[in-house]
C-alpha cells in the first residue's frame, strides 16, 4: 500500500517529485492501453514495475527527510554505555561511559534553559539495558531520542564525526546535529549513516546516534578529556536539536 502523499508544508523538491511520479504513472497506463505497444510493454513490465517501485520509495524517503522529526517538546538523551560497560577505552584519561554522561548532562542543561523537557536514560554510572532505553523513549510522546557515543578504532589515525539513523524521518535530525557539531571545531565529517542499532531500530520516535570523535585517537581523545571541549560539543548538539525542532533543512 502506498501512503497518501500530503503536499501541504512540503518543499519544492517534494512537490516536483510527486508531479513526476504522477506523470510517469499516467504515461505507463496510457501506453498499456495502446494495442500496438502491448507486446513490447508486456516484456518490459517487470522493469517498469521495478523502476516505479524505486521511484515510489525514493519519493517517500525524500518526503520523510524534508518533513523531518516534526514538532516535539521533549528530548530523550541517552548517554552510551555505563556501569560495567565502559564503552571505548580511551588511550588515556576517562573512558567513553564517563565522557558521554558528562556531555549528556551539559546538553540537558542547555535544552532545559531553552524551554524543552528533557529525560535522561541514565543519570549516573549505571548500566541500562538497550531495551529499557528504547522503552523510555517509546512511552514518551512528542519526543525525539538522541544517543551520545564516542567512537573507537584499532586504527589510531581514525578521527572525525558521524551520526546514525534508521527511520527516514530521523535522517534530517542526524544531518542537523552533524552539521552543527562539524562547525564547532576542525575535524573530518565522516557522514550521516544508516544503521540497525537496537536503540534506533526498536524506537518509535525519531532517533539518532551520534559519535562525537574517537577516544582511540590521541588528538581527539586529548580534546575529549577537557571539559571546555565537552561543553562545545554539548552546545553544538543542542543547537542541532533546536534547528530540527524549528524545521531547518540542512
Amino acid at each position: 500500500m502506498i501512503p497518501k502523499m500530503e503536499q501541504s508544508g512540503l518543499g519544492w523538491k517534494n512537490r516536483w517529485g510527486h508531479r513526476i511520479f504522477t506523470f510517469v504513472c499516467g504515461l505507463k497506463n496510457r501506453l498499456l492501453r495502446a494495442a500496438a505497444w502491448k507486446p513490447i510493454l508486456r516484456s518490459l513490465r517487470p522493469s517498469l514495475s521495478g523502476a516505479l517501485g524505486i521511484l515510489i520509495l525514493t519519493s517517500c524517503e525524500s518526503m520523510d527527510y524534508y518533513r523531518g522529526a516534526g514538532k516535539f517538546d521533549t528530548v530523550v538523551l541517552d548517554a552510551g554505555h555505563g556501569g560495567y560497560d565502559m564503552g571505548g577505552r580511551a588511550i588515556f584519561g576517562v573512558n567513553e561511559k564517563s565522557i558521554t554522561l558528562d556531555i549528556v548532562e551539559r546538553i540537558s542543561e542547555i535544552l532545559i534553559q531553552k524551554g524543552y523537557h528533557v529525560i535522561l536514560t541514565r543519570k549516573s554510572d549505571v548500566f541500562i539495558p538497550l531495551g529499557e532505553r528504547t522503552s523510555i523513549s517509546n512511552r514518551t510522546p512528542n519526543s525525539i531520542f538522541v544517543s551520545i557515543h564516542i567512537n573507537w578504532s584499532g586504527n589510531r589515525r581514525a578521527h572525525g564525526l558521524e551520526t546514525y539513523y534508521y527511520a527516514p524521518n530521523s535522517r534530517r535530525l542526524a544531518a542537523n546535529i552533524l552539521q552543527a557539531v562539524g562547525c564547532s571545531y576542525s575535524t573530518p565529517i565522516r557522514g550521516i549513516k544508516f544503521a540497525r542499532f537496537h536503540v534506533l531500530r526498536c524506537n518509535l520516535r525519531p532517533a539518532v546516534l551520534c559519535e562525537l570523535g574517537f577516544d582511540s585517537n590521541r588528538y581527539e581523545n586529548g580534546l575529549l578529556q577537557h571539559s571546555q571541549h565537552r561543553q562545545v560539543l554539548a552546545e553544538a548538539v543542542a543547537q542541532g536539536i533546536i534547528h530540527e525542532e524549528k524545521g531547518r533543512i540542512p
